[in-house]
């Protein structure tokens, strides 16, 4: 937008010097070559008169010599011609036809009793031209052609324009500086309401715009959005303070009610104790729900900044964290090898560790007894990798795949035999909180159909650095090793 300005205000000053500087070289140069004409007719009207007193005096002899003279002083041309044609007198007449045809024209008027005078370029050279009438006893006997060099009225007008140039340079160079204040005058508060813009897009819910600064509109504009701003800030802290407060209040009662099911469990046999132990499932599914909740409010309403996370260390520590359930559940949950370098990526801190949490936490729900999980980091490239989560469960179609991390969303895919009832095909946060806290990190999260069945959740292109080489070698299964299946992601147990 600066440079528009800047050019639309050199465009206009550069069109006001060319109607203004133009005409005004134009007129100048006109006014020298008028002058210079108007010098030899006056002189040409001098020496016409000179002959004719000579002619008075019976003394037209001296008039070549009169001529010379002349032709001496002025450094022009000099022809004295008597009527009807002929020529008394002629010094340094050498110009070419062209010129001779205008001086015969000339002539013939100066015959007839009509002074003219001209500026013409004669090979090159700049001349002024006048012919003028020589009366002898009051009547017109003759004329005078004189031509005086006009180099002079040539180097005037070079000089006008270059002054003119100069002029309109240095007026060029003052509307440049000026152009560029006033640019920066109106496009600096658009640019700083444009980076402000940007923050809140992001959502730096703290963003405001200068409004001190600026012509009046774009002031107004910036107090406008700020009161956007602040009216959108006030919205989603209370809509994040109602849904923390409602989650930090009902984890205590579903504490204690979780804590009663199963006492009351231990206490019970039959069909009794069934219910209560799938009451109990529901409950602690449901306690994943209000802590999913407080998860997708600190994520959206804080902005926390990055630092460098060992990637291979927190694939390792959550695989330890997750291997007692895996074991419970007869499900084999693998480590893949890591590098032989630290995978180093610029991260917020622990939400990597939330990510792996959600995807083993989903993708154990899904699967069945001696199913298998495995976790790996992927290198893609020099400083590109990707995390895959992938399991042997019963997978799920593509349509389901693409709405898989939409919060809430139910789908109808299946949980695979011997799976846990809490794998219902019902909505939940899982993958939504993954989805989140992907963005954050300018990271990418996709459900891919691993060969064989099953699913495999990427979280890519994790960005890594590598650093020194590390002892961390192998593969390793903290869960029990079932029967090798096709790797696949995260089911829809809490998705």
């Amino acid at each position: 937008m600066r440079r528009r300005l800047v050019l639309s205000y050199l465009f206009l000053v550069l069109a006001v010097l060319v109607v203004l500087e133009v005409p005004l070289g134009v007129l100048a140069a006109s006014h020298d070559k008028a002058t210079m004409a108007a010098q030899a007719e006056r002189e040409a009207t001098g020496l016409s008169i000179l002959v004719a007193e000579d002619f008075e005096q019976h003394i037209a002899s001296q008039v070549p010599t009169l001529a010379s003279q002349y032709r001496l002083r002025t450094g022009g041309e000099v022809m004295v011609v008597q009527a009807p044609h002929r020529v008394l007198a002629a010094a340094g007449t050498d110009r070419d036809d062209d010129s001779a045809g205008l001086d015969g024209r000339m002539l013939a008027r100066a015959l007839h009793g009509e002074a003219s005078s001209a500026f013409e370029v004669d090979e090159g050279r700049a001349v002024a031209v006048a012919a003028v009438p020589m009366s002898i006893e009051a009547q017109s006997r003759g004329a005078v052609l004189l031509d005086v060099p006009a180099g002079s009225a040539v180097a005037t007008a070079r000089e006008t324009w270059l002054l003119l140039g100069v002029f309109g340079a240095g007026v060029m160079v003052v509307a440049t500086v000026v152009a560029v204040a006033l640019a920066r005058s109106v496009s600096r508060p658009l640019a700083q309401l444009e980076e402000a813009v940007g923050r809140l897009g992001r959502g730096d819910l703290q963003a405001r715009a200068a409004d001190g600064s600026g012509p009046p509109e774009v002031r107004s504009l910036a107090t406008q959005f700020n009161r956007m701003a602040a009216r959108l800030t006030d919205l989603l802290e209370a809509q994040n303070r109602f849904v923390a407060d409602a989650s930090h209040q009902l984890r205590s009662p579903l504490t204690a009610l979780r804590l009663r099911l199963e006492n009351l469990e231990a206490g019970e046999q039959g069909r009794a104790s069934q219910g209560l132990a799938a009451a109990g499932r529901e409950l602690q599914r449901l306690s994943r729900l209000v802590d999913g909740l407080l998860v997708l409010t600190q994520s959206s309403s804080e902005h926390p900044g990055t630092a460098p996370v060992d990637v291979g260390r927190v694939i390792a520590e959550r695989c330890d964290a997750w291997s007692a359930l895996a074991d419970e559940r007869d499900v084999g949950l693998v480590q893949g090898a890591l590098p032989d370098r630290p995978a180093v990526a610029d991260l917020v801190p622990g939400d990597l560790d939330q990510i792996l949490d959600n995807l083993l936490a989903n993708a154990l729900d899904a699967c069945p007894p001696g199913a298998r999980i495995v976790v790996r980091l992927a290198t893609e490239g020099p400083g590109l990798a990707n995390l895959h989560v992938t399991d042997s469960g019963p997978g799920m179609p593509s349509e389901d795949r693409e709405r898989a991390f939409e919060r809430f969303w139910q789908g109808a895919s299946k949980p695979g035999p011997g799976a846990p009832a809490t794998a219902k095909a019902t909505g939940g946060l899982g993958l939504a909180i993954v989805k989140e806290l992907a963005v954050r990190n300018n990271l990418e999260v996709q459900l891919l159909e691993a060969p064989g069945g099953g699913l495999d959740a990427v979280v890519r292109t994790v960005l890594v650095v590598e650093g020194p080489r590390s002892s961390r070698t192998g593969e390793r299964s903290p869960g029990r090793r079932a029967a090798a299946g096709a790797p696949g992601p995260a089911g829809p147990g809490d998705a």
